[in-house]
């Protein structure tokens, strides 16, 4: 584990080893100048497609973050939301975790994470606020002062 304040994610031995989106397990510091960030969910369009959705909330996340003083590298925690009917019978076929989020959002934690991958929750849901809307993630962070 790294000595530095920011979250150290990573896989414990015995436990499966996951797909490459997350880590099972997020240690972070906390500090007396911490400050612990919650953001509401996120999304794109809901007039959007399903990939350009993806893309609009996790673009809509890091500008949450930076407003916060915050960075994709400072979550400690992630869930994303996926509905189940789509409105695609292809994309339906496919389990909701095998949609095409997660390797987007590997190269968004890359691009703008530092390749940091912090655990994860994937849940497929009935629906979300607005009729379509078909993804939502929502995440927490922990920076120090």
């Amino acid at each position: 584990m790294s000595n530095d304040n920011k979250p150290q994610a990573f896989n414990p031995p015995g436990v499966h080893e996951p797909p490459p989106s997350y880590k099972h397990v997020c240690i972070t510091p906390i500090l007396p100048t911490s400050k612990f960030i919650t953001l509401a969910g996120q999304t794109g369009d809901y007039k959007a497609s399903w990939i350009e959705q993806v893309k609009g909330a996790y673009e809509n996340v890091k500008k949450c973050l930076e407003a916060a003083g915050a960075s994709p590298r400072d979550i400690v925690h992630v869930r994303h939301y996926i509905v189940n009917d789509s409105g695609d019978a292809d994309l339906n076929k496919e389990h909701v975790v095998e949609r095409g989020w997660a390797p987007l959002w590997i190269e968004f934690m890359d691009q703008h994470g530092n390749g940091h991958k912090p655990p994860d929750t994937v849940l497929g849901v009935a629906s979300l606020a607005l009729k379509g809307l078909l993804y939502e993630v929502e995440v927490w962070a922990i920076v120090h002062g």
